[in-house]
Protein backbone atom coordinates (compact mmCIF):
# COMPACT_ATOMS: atom_id res chain seq x y z
CA UNK A 1 0.00 0.00 0.00
CA UNK A 2 2.80 2.14 -0.75
CA UNK A 3 1.70 6.22 -1.55
CA UNK A 4 5.02 6.55 -4.21
CA UNK A 5 4.87 6.71 -7.88
CA UNK A 6 2.65 3.75 -8.66
CA UNK A 7 -0.74 4.60 -10.83
CA UNK A 8 -2.24 1.55 -11.59
CA UNK A 9 -5.29 1.98 -14.06
CA UNK A 10 -5.46 5.91 -13.73
CA UNK A 11 -6.92 6.27 -17.04
CA UNK A 12 -10.32 5.01 -17.10
CA UNK A 13 -13.39 6.87 -16.98
CA UNK A 14 -14.40 8.57 -13.48
CA UNK A 15 -11.07 9.33 -12.28
CA UNK A 16 -10.88 12.88 -11.09
CA UNK A 17 -8.25 14.99 -11.41
CA UNK A 18 -5.97 15.44 -8.57
CA UNK A 19 -6.70 18.24 -6.29
CA UNK A 20 -4.40 21.08 -5.92
CA UNK A 21 -1.51 19.95 -3.32
CA UNK A 22 -0.61 22.02 -0.16
CA UNK A 23 2.50 22.74 0.55
CA UNK A 24 3.63 20.13 3.44
CA UNK A 25 1.97 20.82 6.71
CA UNK A 26 -1.13 22.24 5.26
CA UNK A 27 -4.17 21.97 7.40
CA UNK A 28 -7.51 21.77 5.77
CA UNK A 29 -10.32 22.84 7.40
CA UNK A 30 -12.40 20.58 5.79
CA UNK A 31 -11.02 17.43 7.60
CA UNK A 32 -11.39 18.80 10.60
CA UNK A 33 -14.96 19.41 9.67
CA UNK A 34 -15.23 16.03 9.13
CA UNK A 35 -13.59 14.82 12.32
CA UNK A 36 -15.58 17.26 14.39
CA UNK A 37 -18.87 15.57 13.27
CA UNK A 38 -17.08 12.08 13.82
CA UNK A 39 -16.22 13.35 17.34
CA UNK A 40 -19.41 14.99 18.09
CA UNK A 41 -21.44 11.83 16.76
CA UNK A 42 -20.02 9.94 19.41
CA UNK A 43 -20.48 12.29 21.84
CA UNK A 44 -24.43 12.12 21.11
CA UNK A 45 -24.58 8.77 20.80
CA UNK A 46 -22.93 7.86 23.93
CA UNK A 47 -23.91 10.88 25.78
CA UNK A 48 -27.92 10.67 24.91
CA UNK A 49 -28.31 6.75 23.82
CA UNK A 50 -25.46 4.18 25.28
CA UNK A 51 -24.46 5.43 28.96
CA UNK A 52 -28.09 6.01 30.26
CA UNK A 53 -29.55 2.72 28.53
CA UNK A 54 -26.63 0.34 29.62
CA UNK A 55 -25.47 2.09 32.69
CA UNK A 56 -27.77 2.19 36.13
CA UNK A 57 -28.95 5.38 37.63
CA UNK A 58 -29.85 8.12 34.59
CA UNK A 59 -33.05 9.71 33.81
CA UNK A 60 -33.48 9.52 29.49
CA UNK A 61 -33.21 12.04 27.73
CA UNK A 62 -36.68 12.28 25.94
CA UNK A 63 -37.13 9.69 22.63
CA UNK A 64 -36.29 12.77 20.34
CA UNK A 65 -33.33 13.98 21.54
CA UNK A 66 -31.91 10.20 21.88
CA UNK A 67 -28.96 9.38 19.02
CA UNK A 68 -29.69 5.98 18.51
CA UNK A 69 -27.64 5.06 15.15
CA UNK A 70 -23.39 4.95 15.79
CA UNK A 71 -21.12 6.11 12.89
CA UNK A 72 -18.71 8.73 14.40
CA UNK A 73 -16.11 5.84 15.38
CA UNK A 74 -16.16 4.30 11.99
CA UNK A 75 -15.75 7.40 10.38
CA UNK A 76 -13.04 8.10 12.29
CA UNK A 77 -11.00 5.34 11.76
CA UNK A 78 -11.44 6.09 7.82
CA UNK A 79 -10.00 9.36 8.60
CA UNK A 80 -7.23 7.52 9.59
CA UNK A 81 -6.55 4.91 7.11
CA UNK A 82 -6.92 7.76 4.61
CA UNK A 83 -4.15 9.36 6.12
CA UNK A 84 -1.93 6.56 6.67
CA UNK A 85 -2.17 5.69 3.19
CA UNK A 86 -1.18 9.83 2.63
CA UNK A 87 1.44 9.89 4.62
CA UNK A 88 3.40 6.36 4.64
CA UNK A 89 5.64 6.72 1.71
CA UNK A 90 6.65 9.88 2.97
CA UNK A 91 9.36 8.29 5.40
CA UNK A 92 10.85 4.70 5.70
CA UNK A 93 8.22 2.67 7.17
CA UNK A 94 9.46 1.40 10.62
CA UNK A 95 10.29 5.09 10.85
CA UNK A 96 6.89 5.54 9.70
CA UNK A 97 4.83 2.90 11.79
CA UNK A 98 7.36 4.60 15.13
CA UNK A 99 5.60 8.20 14.70
CA UNK A 100 2.32 6.67 14.31
CA UNK A 101 2.52 4.83 17.46
CA UNK A 102 4.17 7.96 18.99
CA UNK A 103 1.19 9.74 18.18
CA UNK A 104 -1.61 6.91 18.94
CA UNK A 105 0.02 5.25 22.40
CA UNK A 106 1.37 7.68 24.80
CA UNK A 107 -2.20 9.45 25.21
CA UNK A 108 -4.03 5.91 25.17
CA UNK A 109 -1.55 4.92 28.46
CA UNK A 110 -2.20 8.25 30.05
CA UNK A 111 -6.00 7.89 29.52
CA UNK A 112 -6.18 4.15 30.88
CA UNK A 113 -4.38 4.97 33.85
CA UNK A 114 -6.26 7.87 34.28
CA UNK A 115 -9.59 6.03 33.57
CA UNK A 116 -8.84 2.96 35.56
CA UNK A 117 -7.79 5.38 38.60
CA UNK A 118 -11.52 7.76 38.56
CA UNK A 119 -13.40 4.36 38.48
CA UNK A 120 -12.35 3.20 41.64
CA UNK A 121 -11.68 6.46 43.17
CA UNK A 122 -15.47 7.39 42.35
CA UNK A 123 -17.06 4.41 41.83
CA UNK A 124 -20.65 4.32 41.72
CA UNK A 125 -22.91 1.71 42.59
CA UNK A 126 -24.14 -0.42 39.13
CA UNK A 127 -20.63 0.64 37.26
CA UNK A 128 -17.95 -2.65 36.55
CA UNK A 129 -14.92 -2.13 38.82
CA UNK A 130 -11.86 -2.57 36.65
CA UNK A 131 -9.42 -5.16 37.90
CA UNK A 132 -5.42 -4.92 37.93
CA UNK A 133 -5.53 -7.56 35.26
CA UNK A 134 -8.04 -5.36 33.43
CA UNK A 135 -5.34 -2.37 33.68
CA UNK A 136 -2.57 -4.60 32.50
CA UNK A 137 -4.06 -6.39 29.52
CA UNK A 138 -5.67 -2.52 28.33
CA UNK A 139 -1.80 -1.43 28.86
CA UNK A 140 -0.87 -4.29 26.68
CA UNK A 141 -3.60 -3.87 24.30
CA UNK A 142 -4.74 -7.18 25.11
CA UNK A 143 -8.66 -6.28 25.35
CA UNK A 144 -9.69 -9.04 22.66
CA UNK A 145 -7.22 -11.23 22.80
CA UNK A 146 -7.61 -12.87 26.47
CA UNK A 147 -11.30 -13.65 28.03
CA UNK A 148 -10.16 -12.58 31.50
CA UNK A 149 -9.78 -9.35 30.42
CA UNK A 150 -12.17 -6.55 30.10
CA UNK A 151 -12.20 -3.19 28.86
CA UNK A 152 -11.11 -0.17 31.14
CA UNK A 153 -13.09 2.13 28.57
CA UNK A 154 -15.53 0.30 25.86
CA UNK A 155 -14.68 3.36 23.72
CA UNK A 156 -11.20 1.95 23.15
CA UNK A 157 -11.77 -0.42 20.45
CA UNK A 158 -10.72 1.32 17.90
CA UNK A 159 -7.08 1.41 18.91
CA UNK A 160 -6.03 -2.19 18.89
CA UNK A 161 -7.60 -1.96 15.45
CA UNK A 162 -5.50 1.07 14.58
CA UNK A 163 -2.17 -0.46 15.72
CA UNK A 164 -3.14 -3.55 14.14
CA UNK A 165 -4.16 -2.03 10.87
CA UNK A 166 -0.59 0.34 10.98
CA UNK A 167 1.79 -2.71 11.56
CA UNK A 168 0.22 -4.37 8.50
CA UNK A 169 0.51 -1.13 6.17
CA UNK A 170 3.99 -0.63 7.52
CA UNK A 171 4.98 -4.38 6.57
CA UNK A 172 3.33 -4.15 3.51
CA UNK A 173 5.36 -1.15 2.39
CA UNK A 174 8.31 -2.25 3.84
CA UNK A 175 11.33 -2.24 0.36
CA UNK A 176 7.86 -0.79 -1.53
CA UNK A 177 7.57 -4.18 -2.95
CA UNK A 178 3.21 -3.83 -2.49
CA UNK A 179 2.26 -1.18 -4.88
CA UNK A 180 0.20 -0.52 -7.97
CA UNK A 181 -2.14 -3.78 -8.72
CA UNK A 182 -0.82 -5.69 -5.91
CA UNK A 183 -2.06 -3.33 -3.04
CA UNK A 184 -5.17 -3.30 -4.69
CA UNK A 185 -5.46 -7.08 -4.78
CA UNK A 186 -4.15 -7.05 -0.98
CA UNK A 187 -7.10 -4.79 -0.07
CA UNK A 188 -9.65 -6.31 -1.95
CA UNK A 189 -8.48 -9.79 0.12
CA UNK A 190 -8.13 -7.62 3.12
CA UNK A 191 -12.31 -6.98 2.36
CA UNK A 192 -13.33 -10.27 1.57
CA UNK A 193 -11.31 -13.05 3.87
CA UNK A 194 -12.99 -11.78 6.69
CA UNK A 195 -16.54 -11.76 4.91
CA UNK A 196 -15.93 -15.04 3.88
CA UNK A 197 -14.79 -16.40 7.01
CA UNK A 198 -17.86 -15.04 8.69
CA UNK A 199 -19.91 -16.57 6.36
CA UNK A 200 -18.14 -19.99 6.63
CA UNK A 201 -17.66 -20.26 10.42
CA UNK A 202 -19.50 -17.58 12.09
CA UNK A 203 -23.15 -17.89 11.07
CA UNK A 204 -26.35 -17.66 13.37
CA UNK A 205 -26.14 -20.48 16.00
CA UNK A 206 -22.54 -21.54 14.68
CA UNK A 207 -19.79 -22.28 17.47
CA UNK A 208 -16.82 -20.52 15.25
CA UNK A 209 -13.25 -22.16 15.78
CA UNK A 210 -11.11 -20.51 18.44
CA UNK A 211 -8.47 -19.99 15.53
CA UNK A 212 -11.45 -18.04 13.76
CA UNK A 213 -12.25 -16.11 16.82
CA UNK A 214 -8.87 -14.21 17.20
CA UNK A 215 -8.25 -14.05 14.29
CA UNK A 216 -11.39 -12.34 13.06
CA UNK A 217 -11.83 -10.42 16.59
CA UNK A 218 -9.20 -10.69 18.50
CA UNK A 219 -6.58 -8.92 15.56
CA UNK A 220 -9.76 -6.29 14.69
CA UNK A 221 -9.44 -8.08 11.45
CA UNK A 222 -13.31 -7.46 11.37
CA UNK A 223 -13.46 -4.26 11.22
CA UNK A 224 -10.44 -3.82 8.97
CA UNK A 225 -12.73 -2.63 6.43
CA UNK A 226 -12.82 0.78 7.79
CA UNK A 227 -8.95 1.20 7.34
CA UNK A 228 -8.83 0.02 3.98
CA UNK A 229 -11.78 2.37 2.93
CA UNK A 230 -9.68 5.34 3.84
CA UNK A 231 -6.95 3.64 1.85
CA UNK A 232 -8.96 3.25 -0.75
CA UNK A 233 -10.34 6.88 -1.48
CA UNK A 234 -6.67 8.34 -1.06
CA UNK A 235 -6.01 5.90 -3.65
CA UNK A 236 -8.77 6.81 -6.15
CA UNK A 237 -8.09 10.83 -5.43
CA UNK A 238 -4.40 10.16 -6.32
CA UNK A 239 -6.05 8.29 -9.58
CA UNK A 240 -3.99 4.99 -8.32
CA UNK A 241 -7.96 3.23 -8.99
CA UNK A 242 -10.55 4.10 -11.03
CA UNK A 243 -13.86 5.58 -9.69
CA UNK A 244 -15.46 2.35 -10.46
CA UNK A 245 -12.88 0.37 -8.49
CA UNK A 246 -13.05 2.64 -5.69
CA UNK A 247 -17.09 2.71 -5.96
CA UNK A 248 -17.35 -1.48 -5.92
CA UNK A 249 -14.48 -1.29 -2.76
CA UNK A 250 -17.32 1.30 -0.78
CA UNK A 251 -20.11 -1.07 -1.48
CA UNK A 252 -18.24 -4.32 -0.12
CA UNK A 253 -17.17 -2.14 2.54
CA UNK A 254 -20.91 -1.33 3.94
CA UNK A 255 -21.80 -4.66 2.98
CA UNK A 256 -18.71 -6.03 5.57
CA UNK A 257 -20.18 -2.67 7.80
CA UNK A 258 -23.39 -4.24 7.89
CA UNK A 259 -22.35 -8.24 8.73
CA UNK A 260 -19.58 -8.06 11.00
CA UNK A 261 -20.23 -6.80 15.14
CA UNK A 262 -21.20 -4.47 16.62
CA UNK A 263 -24.55 -5.14 15.46
CA UNK A 264 -26.97 -1.86 15.42
CA UNK A 265 -24.21 0.69 13.36
CA UNK A 266 -25.50 2.76 11.37
CA UNK A 267 -25.01 1.86 7.48
CA UNK A 268 -26.83 4.84 6.12
CA UNK A 269 -25.14 7.56 8.29
CA UNK A 270 -21.80 5.42 7.64
CA UNK A 271 -22.35 5.59 3.77
CA UNK A 272 -22.86 9.70 3.64
CA UNK A 273 -19.46 10.05 5.98
CA UNK A 274 -18.22 7.84 3.39
CA UNK A 275 -18.95 10.26 0.83
CA UNK A 276 -18.12 12.92 2.61
CA UNK A 277 -14.30 12.01 3.03
CA UNK A 278 -14.22 11.19 -0.85
CA UNK A 279 -15.75 14.67 -1.51
CA UNK A 280 -12.94 16.37 1.31
CA UNK A 281 -10.16 14.25 -1.10
CA UNK A 282 -11.36 15.06 -3.92
CA UNK A 283 -12.04 18.92 -3.25
CA UNK A 284 -9.95 19.71 0.17
CA UNK A 285 -10.52 23.13 0.43
CA UNK A 286 -14.40 23.92 1.83
CA UNK A 287 -15.16 27.79 2.01
CA UNK A 288 -18.70 27.50 2.59
CA UNK A 289 -19.54 30.72 5.23
CA UNK A 290 -20.70 28.91 7.83
CA UNK A 291 -17.72 27.00 7.99
CA UNK A 292 -15.19 29.85 7.36
CA UNK A 293 -16.98 31.66 10.56
CA UNK A 294 -16.69 28.81 12.73
CA UNK A 295 -13.43 28.08 11.08
CA UNK A 296 -11.05 28.50 14.84
CA UNK A 297 -13.33 26.16 17.24
CA UNK A 298 -13.80 23.96 14.36
CA UNK A 299 -9.98 23.85 14.03
CA UNK A 300 -9.56 23.71 17.45
CA UNK A 301 -11.81 20.61 18.31
CA UNK A 302 -11.19 18.55 15.24
CA UNK A 303 -7.11 18.98 16.80
CA UNK A 304 -7.85 16.96 19.85
CA UNK A 305 -10.75 14.62 19.03
CA UNK A 306 -8.56 12.26 19.74
CA UNK A 307 -8.12 13.17 23.29
CA UNK A 308 -12.04 13.72 23.40
CA UNK A 309 -12.50 10.43 22.46
CA UNK A 310 -10.20 8.60 24.65
CA UNK A 311 -11.37 10.28 27.78
CA UNK A 312 -14.68 10.82 27.14
CA UNK A 313 -16.90 7.84 27.83
CA UNK A 314 -16.00 6.74 31.15
CA UNK A 315 -15.16 9.96 32.36
CA UNK A 316 -18.12 11.41 31.02
CA UNK A 317 -20.38 8.76 32.77
CA UNK A 318 -19.06 8.67 35.84
CA UNK A 319 -19.22 12.76 36.46
CA UNK A 320 -22.81 12.43 34.61
CA UNK A 321 -24.03 9.52 36.77
CA UNK A 322 -23.01 11.70 39.97
CA UNK A 323 -24.53 14.70 39.07
CA UNK A 324 -27.75 12.57 38.54
CA UNK A 325 -27.50 10.75 42.09
CA UNK A 326 -27.70 14.49 43.40
CA UNK A 327 -31.25 15.06 41.52
CA UNK A 328 -29.42 16.81 38.25
CA UNK A 329 -31.63 15.67 35.13
CA UNK A 330 -30.81 14.96 32.06
CA UNK A 331 -30.36 18.05 30.79
CA UNK A 332 -27.92 18.89 33.08
CA UNK A 333 -25.67 16.11 33.61
CA UNK A 334 -25.98 15.81 28.90
CA UNK A 335 -23.79 18.99 29.36
CA UNK A 336 -21.76 17.83 31.61
CA UNK A 337 -20.88 14.76 29.85
CA UNK A 338 -19.84 16.64 27.14
CA UNK A 339 -17.88 19.07 28.92
CA UNK A 340 -15.86 16.79 30.53
CA UNK A 341 -14.96 15.07 27.11
CA UNK A 342 -13.92 18.05 26.32
CA UNK A 343 -11.94 19.52 29.40
CA UNK A 344 -9.89 16.14 29.95
CA UNK A 345 -9.98 15.48 26.16
CA UNK A 346 -7.96 19.01 25.90
CA UNK A 347 -5.61 18.42 28.36
CA UNK A 348 -4.45 15.10 27.32
CA UNK A 349 -3.88 16.33 24.08
CA UNK A 350 -1.95 19.73 25.68
CA UNK A 351 -0.23 17.75 28.17
CA UNK A 352 0.24 14.63 27.01
CA UNK A 353 -0.38 13.98 22.83
CA UNK A 354 1.55 16.93 21.78
CA UNK A 355 4.70 16.55 24.03
CA UNK A 356 5.29 13.08 23.99
CA UNK A 357 4.95 12.93 20.01
CA UNK A 358 7.64 15.87 19.78
CA UNK A 359 10.18 13.92 22.32
CA UNK A 360 9.64 10.97 20.73
CA UNK A 361 9.47 12.04 17.35
CA UNK A 362 13.18 13.50 18.12
CA UNK A 363 14.24 10.13 18.86
CA UNK A 364 12.79 8.57 15.66
CA UNK A 365 14.62 11.19 13.75
CA UNK A 366 17.46 10.61 15.38
CA UNK A 367 17.81 6.75 14.43
CA UNK A 368 20.34 6.02 11.46
CA UNK A 369 19.33 5.61 8.49
CA UNK A 370 19.73 2.57 5.98
CA UNK A 371 21.54 4.96 3.55
CA UNK A 372 23.46 6.50 7.57
CA UNK A 373 24.16 2.64 7.98
CA UNK A 374 25.76 2.01 4.97
CA UNK A 375 28.03 4.91 4.25
CA UNK A 376 29.39 4.04 8.23
CA UNK A 377 29.51 0.45 6.97
CA UNK A 378 32.08 1.20 4.17
CA UNK A 379 34.18 4.13 6.50
CA UNK A 380 34.09 1.29 8.71
CA UNK A 381 35.31 -1.64 5.64
CA UNK A 382 32.24 -3.65 6.68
Amino acid sequence: MSTQGEQDAASGAGVPEPAPQPARGTRYLSWDAIRVLGIAAVLAFHATFLTPHTLPGYDMPPGPLQMDFPFGASLLIVISGYFAAMTVGRKPPLRWWLRRLARLLPAFFVAVLVIFAASLLLHPEGFYRPSYTDLVGNLALLHNLLDGVEYIDRAHWTVPIQVCGFTAIALLAWKGRVRGRAATAVMWGVLLVPLALRYLFMGPGRIPPEWVSMLMDGTGLSRAHLLIAGVAIFRWSKQRITFTQLLLMLVVVLVAHTKHPPPGDSVVAFAVSLVLISVAAYQPVWDAPLLTNLARPIRWLGGISYGVYLMHYVMGSLVARHLADLGVPWFGWVPAYVAVAVLLGWALTRWVEQPAFTLLNRGIDALPSRAQAGSAAARTGG
